[in-house]
């Protein structure tokens, strides 16, 4: 009736709501066919057989759910795939069914889109055959425009054009969403969906996206969000009854599967994400779907639900771009950890990105740092992970916080670059927390050489003694693990060129004493004498106590600062004095195994053996000294620096 008085404008709703739907579809058939092709060209890889797709876009002949396993290749670039002349009957027909509105609301793109429908439509093979080209399959699917039109692109350009003409005819706003045709229950749910999304979309911080329109289509309420400015990343949610089925596009697998992480405590069903051919504009000119169900158990989680979808929905803008500039200071999966985090928390990445990104890290490190970072250097090898993932929460947090305060940038930018100067000011503390790890395997290396020579003496165990070679050996090698961490991070903090001299002198012991621990296999049957053994084992419990020592005065010097008492000075001074006194005492001790090395040694390879334990035992115990004075040296600095304050 409405046709026959003349105006069809008011059905113009119904067909816009309807082309959405034919648009659906003909992506299904677009996809079956490449699909098909895919397969006959590979037979012995598996494929979908897009049942899901096909029952999703409305599609109810389940026989073509056999066609991507039926296709084979025939020759000469042609495939013979069951039912094509049909499949591309269906994308003709959905293709007139999407131009109708536009021949109904009077838009001037309706001749241009049917011209162009019909002159790619006269290149089309027969519809009664099975057989069609490569040639012909590009002519229907193709998304690259530089290889000329397509009934894809044309296709594509129409959708562009039917969001716009949608726009023009929705009925209502709720909330900023676009609608339509709608229930009074979808209305309910639209802003359900809308409250989420509107609490969180100032995390944009001025990006353009978030644009979202919904109708009615049947038995379902159809909610679509175009998220940003990329033409694949779009997100169609469909509502029927209480189930929720969200189909979300995008050119970044990394950014789908974060995606699908934002809900694992509401327990959505996901499908597995299909990578389709798209335009040449997007990455690797590939982009992926995935679909997922969620079913509520009564209408208030499913109001719920949608209104966490709807917050969810701003973190996926320039995630990539975030994830990226992240990946120059932590390890991919950091960022992607911190990035959820900024999620689950509300306070996303945007504003992260606004104050510049990784510029303004680069910035607040020539302010914290004193050597510029070298290029490829992430900054978690310079203050470790855990403090890296801190201070970026605190970066995120705060950037996200202050921006939506309408702080200056400026004062945030300081904030931040004052937050990574206390980080590095901590590192004193984890500098010290290293060298105190690197002592204590000194003193666990200085007792091992010791118990070694007093088993060698008082009844041989060669496997006691090949393991305790084996012991020494490993702590060496983590002990030059901590060095070199020492040396990384104290080159690049002010006055912290002490940690680095202390640890190299340190180390020189460390490396006396795995020397002294090797020669100890040796000595098992070499040194014969009594006496010898006696000399070394002095030397040996001398080196000990120094060690020892050395590990106290280590401890006792983070103590002598500012305002020290008199007990805590005394206690440094005594450990720092007694290692001197073992020097002294280890020198005397040198000299007489020497004179009894010479008078015992019954051959030269006992000889040798005996004179170099004893020299490493004693370079080891001088070293020790050497670092004492290192600290002490540092110790009277620091104090002098407070007394001229």
């Amino acid at each position: 009736m409405i046709q026959e008085l003349g105006e069809d404008e008011l059905l113009l709703p119904s067909h816009v709501n309807a082309a959405l739907l034919a648009n659906d579809r003909v992506k299904y058939y677009f996809t079956l066919l490449q699909t098909a092709k895919a397969r006959a060209e590979h037979p012995y890889l598996e494929f979908p057989d897009l049942s899901i797709e096909r029952i999703t876009t409305g599609e109810k002949d389940a026989e073509l759910d056999n066609i991507v396993s039926s296709s084979t290749k025939l020759h000469n670039g042609t495939f013979m795939i069951p039912q094509s002349g049909r499949i591309i009957g269906s994308i003709c027909n959905c293709i007139e069914e999407i131009i109708l509105p536009f021949a109904i609301s009077g838009e001037g793109e309706e001749e241009v889109f049917t011209n162009r429908f019909y002159e790619l439509s006269t290149f089309l093979p027969e519809p009664v055959s099975n057989v069609i080209s490569e040639d012909d399959i590009a002519r229907i699917t193709s998304g690259d425009r530089e290889h000329g039109d397509s009934l894809h692109i044309l296709v594509m350009d129409i959708h562009k054009s039917l969001n716009k003409l949608q726009e023009t005819i929705s009925g209502e706003i709720i909330d900023g969403a676009n609608t339509y045709m709608l229930t009074e229950n979808d209305k309910f749910l639209v802003k359900a969906f809308m409250k989420g999304l509107n609490r969180t979309a100032p995390l944009k911080f001025g990006h353009p996206g978030l644009g979202t329109t919904a109708t009615r289509s049947g038995q379902k309420l159809m909610i679509q969000n175009d998220i940003g400015e990329t033409d694949a990343h779009v997100l169609v949610i469909n509502v029927q009854e209480k189930e929720v089925s969200i189909t979300y596009t995008d050119v970044h697998l990394s950014r789908v599967l974060f995606f699908q992480s934002l809900f694992d405590s509401y327990g959505v069903e996901w499908n597995d994400t299909l990578s389709k051919s798209g335009v040449s504009r997007f990455e690797d000119n590939i982009y992926h779907l995935s679909s997922g169900k969620y079913s509520a158990q009564d209408p208030d989680k499913l109001s719920f639900f949608l209104e966490y979808l709807g917050s969810r929905i701003v973190f996926l803008i320039d995630w990539n771009r975030a994830r990226k500039q992240l990946r120059n200071f932590m390890r991919n999966r950091y960022c992607i950890q911190l990035l959820k985090w900024a999620a689950d928390h509300e306070k996303g990445h945007r504003g992260f990105l606004v104050l510049g990104g990784k510029q303004l890290v680069f910035d607040s490190l020539e302010v914290a740092s004193r050597v510029p970072m070298r290029y490829g250097e992430p900054l978690y090898q310079i203050i470790g992970s855990e403090k890296t993932i801190d201070f970026f929460t605190f970066v995120l947090d705060r950037s996200a916080t202050g921006l939506l305060e309408k702080q200056s940038q400026l004062f945030i930018k300081d904030e931040i670059k004052a937050e990574l100067l206390r980080y590095f000011h901590s590192a004193h503390e984890d500098l010290m927390d290293l060298c105190s790890e690197h002592a204590s395997l000194m003193v666990e290396m200085a007792i091992t050489v010791n118990d070694t020579l007093l088993n060698i003496r008082h009844g041989v165990d060669e496997g006691l003694v090949k393991r305790n070679a084996l012991r020494a050996k490993k702590w060496e090698k983590q002990a030059d693990d901590v060095v070199n961490r020492v040396r990384s991070l104290s080159g690049r903090i002010e006055v912290a060129e002490f940690f680095s001299t202390l640890i190299m002198i340190a180390d020189d012991v460390v490396d006396y004493f795995e020397e002294a621990a090797f020669m100890t296999t040796v000595a098992c049957d070499t040194i014969k004498s009594p006496n010898i053994f006696r000399c070394l084992s002095s030397i040996a419990e001398l080196s000990l106590k120094g060690s020892q020592e050395f590990l106290k005065a280590l401890y006792a010097s983070q103590y002598v600062t500012h305002g020290f008492t008199q007990d805590e000075m005394q206690l440094f001074l005594k450990s720092v004095n007694l290692i001197f006194d073992m020097e002294e005492k280890c020198d005397d001790a040198l000299r007489k195994a020497h004179i009894t090395i010479l008078k015992e040694s019954a051959d030269y390879r006992e000889f040798h053996v005996a004179t170099e334990i004893a020299a490493n035992l004693e370079e080891a115990t001088n070293s020790l000294m050497k670092a004492s004075f290192t600290i002490r040296d540092n110790v009277f600095e620091s104090l002098n620096m407070w007394g001229t304050r």
